[in-house]
């Protein structure tokens, strides 16, 4: 996306949270985030960025972008999960009628075990998120030139000293969801491979 692409992606962004109330609001908020594109150099650096720099320099933009990546990743790990549940329950299936074998009692448990993972992770996440949307409301609320905010000076909006007190730890939250998710799903991958094979092996019948 063009920088110009970007100023009024960032400027959507900025009017959804602006105007949110609530699980719907955050909602909106998320689907405007979901048009933000970032390069993979960017993504990388990013995270790495923020936690060098901490709060002193937290701009609007920059707590956007750290927001992006960190959705982007549970997006994946979101289509992950949703396969491994699609497994368990095919497993769970198969041995709802007989015994299950050695390999599939221990699929079963290490799936739920990382369902389960997944699933505090995500509601973790979730909290993070509706307080980041929260402060920012806020600031918008309070902040005295809201409405001479445009496409063109979005990128300079830097935060409140007071704000950027209270967004920082909702930041590191995410940040550290974002490594949790970023362990968690080359082993949920794996699991689903296995479980791929033992479906497989079982046969058609099973």
């Amino acid at each position: 996306m063009s920088s110009d692409g970007n100023k009024r992606t960032y400027f959507l962004i900025a009017k959804e949270i602006g105007t949110s109330s609530g699980a719907g609001g955050t909602a909106k908020v998320l689907e405007a985030l979901a048009a933000l594109d970032l390069d993979e150099k960017e993504e990388e650096s990013i995270l790495i960025d923020a936690k060098s720099e901490g709060e002193s320099s937290l701009d609007f933009v920059k707590i956007l972008k750290i927001f992006r990546v960190v959705r982007k990743i549970r997006e994946s790990v979101s289509q992950a999960y949703e396969e491994a549940m699609t497994r368990y329950s095919k497993v769970n299936s198969m041995t709802g009628k007989r015994r299950p074998t050695e390999d599939e009692a221990k699929l079963k448990q290490t799936l739920m075990d990382y369902i389960l993972k997944i699933e505090g992770t995500f509601e973790r996440n979730d909290l993070a998120d509706e307080s980041l949307i929260k402060e920012l409301h806020k600031f918008f609320e309070s902040l005295d030139s809201a409405d001479k905010l445009s496409e063109e000076n979005i990128s300079s909006l830097y935060i409140s000293p007071k704000t950027a007190s209270l967004i920082s730890p909702l930041l590191e939250r995410m940040q550290e969801c974002y490594e949790e998710y970023g362990k968690i799903r080359p082993i949920l991958k794996r699991l689903i491979r296995i479980a791929d094979y033992i479906i497989e092996d079982a046969g058609p019948n099973s």
